[in-house]
């Protein structure tokens, strides 16, 4: 059997990123900038205000463009549905209790390495 990783990266590498990747994090990125800008004076929820200081840390860190502003419309999806839906909030608090449960390794010592600047010993400064 072969791993997912060698099946998206093998000779099918270029037809995942221009047919699949790329369509995909485009229709996130417009869709997800459709909802309301989410500010510490809009929103009402411990976990939305929670996910806006982890937001504003993550903006000082990130130095890839193309990253940040997918990452930033996952983010303003999320907070929008935590915010306005008891259904998308209570699924997404289980994934969390979920991955605190599991054991979910973290990342290596400095790591990311690449346009990333948080101070070692995660970061990659």
């Amino acid at each position: 059997m072969r791993l997912l990783k060698h099946i998206i990266n093998s000779d099918n590498r270029e037809y995942y990123i221009e047919k699949v990747n790329w369509p995909l994090l485009k229709a996130i990125t417009i869709l997800g900038n459709r909802y309301p800008e989410a500010t510490m004076e809009n929103v009402h929820h411990p976990n939305s205000k929670r996910l806006l200081g982890i937001r504003e840390k993550y903006r000082q860190f990130e130095g890839n463009g193309r990253v940040r502003v997918i990452v930033m419309a996952v983010l303003r999806i999320l907070i929008a549905k935590i915010e306005h839906s008891p259904n998308y909030r209570d699924r997404f608090s289980w994934f969390v209790e979920e991955l605190i449960d599991s054991g979910w390794k973290p990342r290596s010592y400095n790591h990311p390495v690449n346009l990333w600047n948080e101070p070692k010993p995660y970061g990659g400064r």
